[in-house]
């Protein structure tokens, strides 16, 4: 029996009936890892130990555009989370910052310039309100080894035309935002203080009417991660792609099946229950076909902000036997 190194972050109610071994793949073993998304990213990238794994889709971007044998993989077009870190975005009162479309001229902190949340946050306000990836001032707040940006040699070569400082300290994000030396801060690797006068949310309704005029415009929602397979596996055995597509899909509809709230991108948000309808029955659906607009946006996105070497066509970022899905 073939038995495949997995490592997915915990919390994910759709591919916890994998985990737990209530739903059981066809030909093959799962031995588990669990934790910190951002920091398993990071040891991927590093270590490259795993077999199967959940990854950032803008990381994923950035590799697929060059030749780069330590990372030889290949996505499976499995999509089991929102994008929506973005929108725990927090704003130094004495900015100016009433509202998104505010950000063009400002000084923002993320935990990378690579992370996914943060390539459909400058999707999203390119979209809605024009501001480009250039128009702000970013600051780098992960560091050393648990830097996605700089792994991934966006330190060394920043993106022509786009500002990006690179702070030192986990502490430092934290600290200029509540100094006012930074305009606005979210995921900065270290959680920023919102107990203090100085700070106060960008999202006063934690961007549900914001997400929603996004989902009006393009008919998705941003899609945060995609599941990863080392090459090499699906070159000594080609069915294994469409197992494992099938075993996550067994794995969504059990979840959905256990919990109906697991269909729901806000499952605790109060408020956000009217918007829950108009993004269908299953907000998580797989496929290339499905997920054509939403990946080709995502792709347009990180040739605009720097991250792709050259275009790559949306089919050639899954394996050959499920572009047609």
């Amino acid at each position: 029996m073939l038995t495949l190194r997995a490592a997915f972050s915990g919390n994910n109610p759709r591919v916890a009936p994998l985990l737990d071994g209530t739903v059981t793949p066809a030909g093959f073993e799962l031995e588990w890892e669990t934790g910190d998304m951002g920091e398993m990213a990071a040891r991927h990238l590093q270590e490259n130990t795993s077999d199967v794994f959940e990854f950032s889709i803008s990381d994923y971007l950035n590799i697929r555009s060059r030749a780069d044998a330590r990372w030889d993989w290949i996505a499976l077009p499995i999509f089991c989370s929102k994008a929506l870190l973005q929108l725990n975005t927090w704003v130094n009162v004495h900015s100016g910052i009433t509202g998104p479309e505010e950000l063009r001229g400002k000084r923002l902190a993320v935990g990378d310039y690579t992370m996914t949340a943060f390539l459909w946050f400058r999707a999203m306000l390119n979209r809605l309100y024009g501001v480009r990836s250039q128009d702000i001032a970013w600051y780098n707040g992960r560091v050393g080894e648990h830097s996605h940006s700089a792994l991934l040699g966006v330190k060394d070569t920043p993106p022509q035309g786009v500002s990006i400082t690179f702070l030192d300290r986990l502490e430092a994000a934290n600290e200029l935002l509540q100094s006012g030396q930074i305009d606005a801060a979210g995921a900065t690797g270290l959680p920023i203080d919102t107990s203090t006068p100085h700070v106060q949310p960008l999202f006063p309704d934690r961007g549900n009417a914001f997400l929603k005029e996004f989902f009006d415009r393009v008919g998705f929602l941003p899609v945060n991660h995609t599941v990863l397979i080392q090459r090499r596996l699906i070159d000594d055995n080609p069915w294994l792609p469409e197992a494992l597509y099938e075993a996550f899909e067994r794995s969504k509809e059990e979840a959905y099946r256990r919990d109906p709230a697991a269909r729901r991108v806000f499952p605790q948000r109060p408020g956000s229950q009217e918007h829950e309808s108009a993004f269908g029955a299953d907000p998580y659906l797989s496929g290339v076909a499905a997920n054509r607009a939403m990946l080709s946006m995502a792709c347009d996105q990180a040739l605009s902000d720097g991250l792709m070497q050259k275009p790559v066509a949306v089919d050639d970022l899954f394996a050959p036997s499920l572009q047609g899905t």
